[in-house]
């Protein structure tokens, strides 16, 4: 019985390990200077900068900051798929690389996705309660889309 529950401990570890180096190359985690989107315009300095950082930068930047579950097998495939699927509809830390065409479609798109709710996630948001947005944090980012949107006319 001892041998059992050694081996099944071992494996359980294992499992920890294999999770957390898996999803650390998969979605390549960077130091949180590297590609740091809040210094780029038009976030710079920006109470938006930070509101977005905050509720969206883990799934939507090169900055992702994995929590203690985020290593553990099978939750770390799911948490890597859609941390990649996150980058590929919108990734902050290319924001720079993005054409004016596609800027302009981007913020458009992010008031509209946080004005309605469905983004942040409500997964996310339960397990992140400082991603969640306050409708004064959403009426903050439409404005700036707005004047951002305004000013690329």
């Amino acid at each position: 019985m001892k041998l059992l529950v050694l081996t099944i401990a071992f494996l359980m570890l294992a499992l920890i390990a294999l999770g957390g180096s898996r999803s650390r190359k998969r979605i390549g985690l960077v130091s949180p200077e590297a590609n740091d989107y809040r210094n780029a315009e038009p976030f710079r300095g920006s109470q938006v900068g930070n509101t977005l950082a905050r509720a969206c930068g883990d799934c939507h930047s090169n900055q992702t900051n994995l929590p203690w579950y985020g290593h553990v097998v099978p939750i770390s495939w799911w948490i890597t798929t859609h941390v990649r699927e996150g980058r590929q509809e919108l990734n902050f830390s290319e924001w720079s690389t993005y054409s004016a065409v596609r800027r302009r479609d981007e913020v458009e798109s992010i008031c509209g996705v946080i004005s309605t709710g469905r983004m942040p996630p409500a997964t996310y948001s339960a397990l992140h309660p400082e991603a969640r947005l306050g409708a004064l944090d959403k009426e903050a980012v439409c404005v700036w889309a707005a004047n951002e949107i305004g000013m690329k006319k």
